[in-house]
């Protein structure tokens, strides 16, 4: 009876499956991408043919997000590194207001044009869209790309994950070149995710992160790292050497971070001054 019952479980769950996945395609009316309304009531076009879609419209990321939202406020400039196709951006607008300034870098050339159309479509001035990848030293890389949905992955770092089938050419710069060229005043807060390569993005603005003390929001996933030649607590370290302390966000506090052995994926926060930060996020 308990192999029949798990059969008939097996084949509910399938039929639930195929139902949302119905409702979920049918969003898309045939065409390749749909405008979803984020809770700023911004739009961010999402895609059929990308695989992170899917979490957008469910909500993805919320507890960065929320940070993100109680942290910033008006006037203030946000660093979104690896900003794919907008999400964080798009999520920062309201918060800084017109007078405030964001600058996104996405290295991959169709998804900085998903980046770019999502910046357009809803007329956003004050979101500066930059087609480089950012690194320790200028050079011209290439970076693995997904034709098969998986763009959110598409990484510098060295991969035999049958996620990519191509290359494409990027140019890179350091952070703390482009700082100084784009003239780039007191930030706030960086987002970083750039899929492994976040060290040598750190080195390339060790200037920045030392002296003008951003707070840091920054993936830490093993895999990602590793392929790019490093452990993942390194990131802690580089960090810490520089004067940070390290923190988790949950339900709606930062709760200090005891560097663990394993990262199989996290967003942890670095942050110098944190009463500053607390008044921000009350």
């Amino acid at each position: 009876m308990n192999a029949i019952n798990s059969r008939i479980e097996h084949k509910k769950n399938q039929a639930a499956e195929a139902v949302n996945e119905n409702a979920w395609l049918s969003k898309f009316n045939d065409a390749g991408y749909f405008d979803h309304k984020l809770a700023s009531g911004i739009s961010i076009r999402l895609y059929k043919d990308s695989v992170l879609s899917k979490p957008i419209a469910d909500g993805f990321e919320n507890e960065e997000i929320d940070f993100l939202k109680r942290f910033l406020k008006k006037g203030d400039t946000f660093l979104d590194i690896g900003a794919n196709i907008g999400l964080f951006s798009l999520e920062a607008v309201n918060r800084i207001g017109p007078e405030g300034r964001i600058f996104s870098f996405e290295p991959s050339p169709k998804t900085f044009a998903r980046l770019k159309e999502n910046v357009e479509v809803n007329n956003i001035r004050t979101i500066k869209p930059i087609n480089i990848g950012l690194s320790n030293k200028e050079d011209i890389l290439h970076i693995n790309v997904s034709e098969n949905g998986y763009d959110a992955w598409n990484s510098f770092a060295h991969s035999d994950d049958g996620k990519f089938h191509t290359t494409a050419e990027a140019r890179v710069r350091k952070l703390d070149d482009v700082i100084k060229e784009e003239g780039i005043g007191e930030v706030s807060l960086v987002k970083l995710d750039v899929e492994g390569w976040e060290k040598f993005v750190l080195f390339g603005g060790e200037h920045f992160f030392k002296t003008q003390s951003p707070v840091v929001m920054v993936e830490f996933t093993e895999s990602n790292t590793f392929a790019a030649g490093y452990h993942v607590q390194e990131l802690f370290d580089i960090l810490q050497g520089w004067g940070y302390q390290w923190y988790r966000y949950k339900d709606s506090s930062l709760v200090p971070e005891v560097k663990q052995l394993h990262y199989p994926y996290d967003n942890l926060f670095a942050i110098k001054v944190l009463d500053t930060v607390l008044k921000r996020i009350k």
